[in-house]
Formats: C-alpha cells, structure tokens, sequence
C-alpha cells in the first residue's frame, strides 16, 4: 500500500498554486515524485522520472508555455512557508541545501550563497525549489528482505543515483526489521520517520528508536551508547566521520542497513569511505537500485562480505 505526502505538502505553496495542484486527479497526485519551481519558469511535476508542466486546471501540459510561471514572489513566499516563517531558525538545514518539511518531504533550495571562512553561510535570492514528495510504500522491502536476511539481520548497503528510491526502500526496511530487532534509526534529514512533535508520520517498527536531526556520527554514537541496537539504520552515508564512527559498532556486534548515492558497485569501490566499510566488512550485500521508470526497482543484490 502507498502512501504519499502530497497533500501535506500543498499548503505550502499560495493559493495561486495550491488550487491547480488539487484539481490534479488522485492517481496523478499519487505518481508525482517531485514538484519543481523556478523563478520566471513554469511550474514543473515529475512523474516516472520525467517533467511535465502544471496547467492552472490541474492536468498536465506538455509545452511550457502551458504551465503556470513562477514568479520573484512567489518563491519568496514558499521559502518563508517552508521556514514556519522563521528563516533564522532553519539556518542549519539552508545552509544543507534543503528544508524538511511536514510528511518527510525534502525541499531543496538553490540560490546565491553567502560564504564565509569557506563555507556556505546562508542562500539569498532563492532561484529554485525542489519538492522531493516522500512516499511510504509499505511491503515494497518484503522480497529484498526475504532475500537477504534469509539467515538472519545483516549488514546491507543500498546503492543507487538520486530519485532511485533508496530513502522509501530503506524506511520499509525499517518496519520490517523493528518487528523484530532493536533498530536505532539515525534520521539526519527527517526524511525516513518524518517526526512531528515527538511522533514519527510513519510505520516503522515497534522496536525502532528514532534519533530526530541528529549528525549521523553523533547520532550513530548515542544510539550505541544509550540503546544497545542490534541494527543502525542510516541514510547517505559516505563523510569521513560518519565512517569514522560506524567503524567501531562492527565490533559490538551491530549489524549496519544503509544507503549510499552510486551508480554502480564501481563506484562504491572508488568512494574512499564506503571502500573502507567495505573492506572492513560491514556489508553482507550491496544493492543496486534502478532510477527513472526503474526508480524503486533492485537490478542486482551483490555479496560482498569477507570477498576482500
């Protein structure tokens, strides 16, 4: 069964918009994977990894000029929207390139940055969002689950590009796995629990402790500190302290389910950090995930435990 965010995320945008994205029908409403907004450009809604222009009555067009152009305005408005109208408290997350928004919907933010000691400090003059619509896809595991944990839970790395379905795969990994083992869930993002007020938006397992916006590496360290997991559960893994800090667990007997932007199990190999987990045997199984009209779909499952 799906479930999408689509209509957590609508109230977001002003009316002007709001009401061509609900006269969309409910099945197109369900396919739609991301809303996209550029100043003086149309409107934009992907759907099966292409993009498609939002007319004002809710279908969908096939020409730009059929879609409703985006205005200095507008963008304004939606960021403010998005920041509860309180841009300085989301400072941490601009700064990332993304706002997390009600539902586990991720809003990607482009502009002009403001640097400083060579690090980007705030974004001005946004030019472009992105609504990345989060969607809980419940039993879309069930069969990779099957297979890989045949013999019980062990490490598995999701590899794909973006918009390949790692984060929905992962968080029905998530449920499967909090039916039976202690899974302490590091969500960075608040894309995989989506909490509000305490409360995660999705089924995750009545054995999941989630930690909400923490750093992975601080993150990963508290749930091995505090919670005594038999499972880490991660999304975008790859910096040098989040590699850092997995490495220890290996030796506890924590079993480590993660995903990691590649496209091919080459890539993995040729990223310094997933080289090192893999070397150390982290992973039982790589995952390869497909994108586009593949998007959610797993092209390969490799062993790649103790193979070094």
């Amino acid at each position: 069964m799906q479930t999408s965010s689509f209509s957590r995320a609508v109230p977001y945008f002003p009316e002007v918009l709001q009401e061509p994205l609900r006269r969309m029908s409910a099945a197109e409403q369900e396919r739609v994977q991301e809303i996209r907004l550029r100043v003086n450009r149309p409107m934009q809604v992907v759907c099966g990894g292409q993009a498609y222009p939002l007319c004002r009555d809710g279908s969908i067009g096939f020409r730009d000029t059929d879609g409703i152009l985006i205005s200095r305005l507008m963008l304004d408005t939606i960021f403010q929207s998005i920041c509860e109208h309180s841009v300085h408290s989301y400072q941490q997350d601009i700064r990332q390139g993304f706002v997390t928004i009600a539902g586990g919907s991720r809003v990607g933010l482009c502009g002009s940055a403001v640097m400083q000691d060579g690090t980007v400090e705030m974004l001005r003059y946004i030019s472009g969002m992105n609504f990345r619509i989060a969607k809980e896809l419940r039993g879309c595991a069930e069969q990779l689950a099957a297979q890989v944990f045949q013999d019980g839970v062990c490490g598995v790395l999701l590899a794909g590009p973006p918009a390949s379905g790692k984060t929905t795969i992962l968080r029905d990994l998530g449920r499967i796995l909090g039916a039976k083992y202690r899974v302490s869930l590091i969500d960075e993002r608040g894309e995989l629990a989506a909490v509000q007020h305490g409360e995660p938006s999705f089924d995750l397992g009545h054995q999941t402790d989630v930690f909400d916006g923490y750093p992975k590496a601080a993150g990963i360290a508290a749930a091995v500190r505090v919670m005594s997991p038999e499972v880490l559960l991660c999304d975008e893994i790859g910096g040098e302290d989040e590699t850092d800090a997995l490495l220890p667990t290996l030796h506890t007997g924590v079993q480590l389910v993660a995903s990691v932007h590649a496209g091919s199990i080459a890539e993995l190999y040729a990223r310094p950090q997933i080289k090192r987990l893999l070397e150390a045997n982290a992973f039982s199984y790589a995952v390869m995930l497909g994108t586009g009209a593949q998007c959610g779909q797993v092209l390969s499952v490799r062993c790649v435990g103790h193979q070094l």
